[in-house]
């Protein structure tokens, strides 16, 4: 029997989300054709994917909608994301995001539309929380979708993202300890020793959206929590230290301590430290947010193998 092939239109495909669902999909040629949405054609990682036989195209997202709408044309599939750290601005990232759903709105090929989103941290968190603008600007598109846009909610998908495994990678002088002047491996959160948060790897993203695609409509106006293990950071460091054999040590810091370390060790600004600290504190007051019953848990999915923190830590070399 022949298939035919679904065109996907993969926003942010030179970065750790988009990048491995296009690793993912490239696994199954069979299936997908695939559109990768960038800035900058002319990088090095769009080459590459261009070389993989990857159609790229130029598009701005918050920008010229015709130029969307072109990218969008005959789209069976769009993975669509806004970066909230490009600008630092919900403002901008909530027009991003209007301006994706307008879009995909009007493709009459459209057949599921997979938003990457985070859960509203005002209503998690029983309004105790009212400055992580980088979660709430993108409930507040989810939002838009769903109450204003509904002939495309109906065939959408949300994705809620938590921490990554990866971010030792990427942010290693936020993420990773720090050896002192007596050979011990310290790090700070504005966490008890016990306050889980919910982690994955990044690059299971792409196994997450085959098996969404393949399952059809069954996760149709379904928010799945993409999360693998809740761990605390304490004994993260903890795994951390045995598996290469040195001492470590957890430190909880107040909330305005963890802020002034956000400043002056990684430059953010006030706002922005005082973002990422209430991110962290939702964990603390509210508990796992991201295993409530209104959202699908993702590591439930059957056919889904999730890497966790000890699979991850012997794969990379952290210290």
């Amino acid at each position: 029997m022949t298939v035919t092939k679904r065109n996907v239109v993969v926003i942010g495909a030179t970065g750790s989300q988009g990048g491995s669902v296009v690793t993912e999909f490239l696994k199954h040629p069979h299936l997908y054709h695939i559109r990768a949405i960038t800035r900058d054609p002319s990088k090095s990682k769009a080459q590459k994917l261009a070389a993989q036989g990857v159609e790229l195209f130029r598009a701005d997202l918050g920008g010229d909608r015709e130029n969307l709408a072109a990218a969008f044309a005959g789209a069976d599939v769009i993975y669509a994301l806004t970066d909230f750290w490009q600008h630092q601005s919900a403002a901008a990232e909530i027009q991003q995001g209007k301006a994706i759903a307008d879009t995909a709105a009007e493709i009459t090929t459209l057949r599921h539309f997979i938003w990457s989103a985070l859960p509203d941290p005002v209503a998690l968190s029983g309004g105790q929380f009212l400055n992580v603008h980088h979660w709430k600007g993108k409930s507040l598109v989810t939002e838009y979708i769903q109450t204003q846009k509904p002939d495309l909610w109906a065939k959408t998908t949300t994705i809620l993202f938590p921490n990554y495994f990866e971010n030792t990678l990427t942010y290693p002088h936020q993420y990773l300890p720090v050896k002192d002047d007596k050979g011990i491996y310290n790090v700070s959160f504005p966490h008890s020793p016990q306050t889980v948060m919910p982690n994955v790897a990044i690059r299971d993203t792409g196994k997450l959206v085959h098996l969404v695609l393949e399952a059809g409509a069954h996760y149709f106006t379904k928010t799945i929590a993409f999360w693998s293990e809740a761990i605390s950071e304490a004994d993260k460091l903890a795994e951390l230290g045995s598996y290469y054999k040195v001492p470590t040590r957890y430190q909880p810091s107040s909330a305005s301590e963890f802020q002034q370390l956000l400043k002056s060790r990684d430059g953010m600004s006030e706002d922005i430290a005082l973002d990422f600290t209430e991110q962290l504190l939702i964990f603390e007051k509210c508990g796992n947010v991201y295993a409530r019953e209104e959202f699908v848990q993702a590591k439930d999915i059957p056919g889904l193998k999730l890497q966790n923190w000890s699979e991850f830590i012997r794969q990379h070399k952290l210290l």
